[in-house]
């Protein structure tokens, strides 16, 4: 009796790998298939797609394959792109066929339209999630050693970071209705070279979390953000922290954009450091005495203890007309985006 129980047990542990060796083979074939007809279908709508693809392996725990040499040119929903980067790993786990991940560190170039760009990481992992009908439902990025530079040779550098997209089920139908999720964090970003927000050092911490509302149709860039400007469009910013120098700040804002595709922000603010950052922008003559005297005094009576220790500051601060302000007084010139 005591043998035909592990005989049993053998017998089912073989019938479970089996079938389950016919299932992988089987949906490895399915995601050749199916890569092979996305590549027809983007080539059919006049995108170039070139790329070198090995066989799907990686049995028993996951679907894997690499896209050597990639190369994508052309329009998509309105915008043109030019994008090369080197050799990517594409994979899928078994017990998830709705996520992809997608590994490419190294060298990428991409061309918006306004110029060639170039992307250096370390790592560079990306990981796709789709619903039920195929389209991508959410994206979230992962980056180290990241060394960007612009299409005007200005680079921006990072230690390291995270970028997370989240679609909204249906497209927005008013001002009020979500179109994505987002939430972004990099530690010891370096801005490009003349962007001096407290010092020209690296802002050991920023993080921001919020949504996009309103509709964004498919079209250019600049065409989408004036549709979706006119359309009553803004960002949420539920959360955000960032710190340099002297200064550590934290709150959340509501964005818009001017009638020439500047921001406009209005945000309420903690603030921690304000006194010595003061000091610093009267040193770096970028405000007057005067004016200098008149925050400290602000900060000296608004000033509150929090429970681990600091002296912290809760106002307001807007972005407007090139100028971050501070209530009656300008801060600092925000310079303007450029948009492709």
């Amino acid at each position: 009796m005591h043998r035909m129980r592990i005989l049993a047990a053998v017998a089912v542990a073989v019938a479970l790998l089996s079938g389950y060796s016919v299932y992988w083979f089987i949906v490895a074939a399915q995601l050749e298939r199916g890569i092979d007809n996305w590549v027809a279908f983007q080539r059919q709508a006049g995108l170039t797609v070139d790329f070198e693809r090995t066989p799907v392996t990686g049995f028993p725990l996951e679907f894997r394959t690499t896209f050597r040499k990639p190369h994508i040119a052309g329009a998509t929903a309105g915008q043109d792109i030019d994008w090369q980067g080197p050799d990517v790993v594409g994979s899928v786990s078994p017990l998830n066929l709705h996520t992809m991940t997608f590994s490419g560190p190294g060298h990428h170039t991409i061309d918006l339209g306004g110029g060639p760009a170039t992307l250096d990481a370390g790592d560079l992992t990306v990981r796709l999630a789709f619903d039920g009908a195929g389209q991508v439902s959410s994206l979230a990025v992962t980056l180290g050693d990241l060394h960007v530079t612009l299409p005007d040779d200005r680079t921006v550098v990072a230690a390291s970071g995270t970028v997370s997209l989240s679609a909204a089920p249906s497209p927005p139908k008013s001002d009020a209705d979500p179109l994505l999720q987002f939430d972004a964090a990099a530690q010891e970003l370096k801005l490009p070279e003349g962007t001096v927000l407290l010092t020209a050092d690296p802002l050991s911490e920023a993080k921001i979390a919020g949504a996009v509302k309103g509709p964004f149709p498919l079209l250019p860039l600049r065409q989408a953000l004036v549709s979706w400007r006119d359309a009553g469009g803004t960002v949420e910013i539920k959360s955000f922290a960032a710190a340099q120098a002297t200064l550590a700040l934290s709150g959340s804002a509501t964005i818009a954009l001017d009638d020439n595709l500047q921001p406009i922000v209005a945000a309420n603010v903690n603030a921690r450091g304000l006194g010595p950052t003061i000091d610093l922008l009267a040193s770096q003559r970028r405000i007057y005495p005067e004016d200098a005297l008149k925050m400290k005094l602000f900060v000296k009576g608004a000033e509150r203890d929090t429970k681990d220790g600091y002296k912290e500051v809760a106002t307001g601060i807007t972005v407007q007309g090139s100028y971050l302000s501070w209530g009656p007084f300008k801060l600092a010139k925000v310079p303007p985006i450029q948009w492709p």
